[in-house]
């Protein structure tokens, strides 16, 4: 009966996390203003088109941006391998390099900023790790 009782909490529990999941997906607004402002909307859609037109990582940390590219299968590969071999750090250091397009060096610089960047990209990452496994 406990068990039972424990189970339907659960349930419960990973129900309304995956709903939040799916509505934080589409209702996700992207502030691309200081983006724009720094390299302009014309030369961020260039970026876009130069990479199949899939949607770019914008980074932000207090006032320091940087653009990354989209990551491919190949770089999810890597960056996996690379957490078991080299531990998260490092792969998160390695992807980020992959994928840089343009930004501030502070980011990866401070120790700081880094550590929003380790934290911002390991969300992404692991989110498009999770599209590719329900899919």
């Amino acid at each position: 009966m406990a068990n039972e009782k424990l189970q339907e909490i659960f349930n419960n529990r990973k129900s309304k996390e995956e709903k939040k999941t799916q509505e934080t997906k589409k209702d996700a607004v992207k502030d691309l203003s200081p983006f724009e402002a720094r390299y302009t909307a014309k030369k961020l859609d260039e970026w876009k088109k130069e990479y199949g037109n899939r949607d770019l990582i914008y980074l932000k940390v207090d006032d320091f941006l940087a653009v990354l590219r989209p990551p491919k299968a190949d770089d999810l590969g890597d960056y996996l391998t690379a957490i078991g071999s080299n531990g998260m750090s490092k792969a998160v250091a390695m992807i980020v390099e992959q994928l840089w397009i343009e930004g501030d060096y502070q980011l990866i610089e401070d120790e700081d900023c880094f550590i929003a960047v380790f934290l911002q990209m390991n969300n992404i990452l692991e989110s498009k790790k999770a599209d590719f496994f329900r899919a």
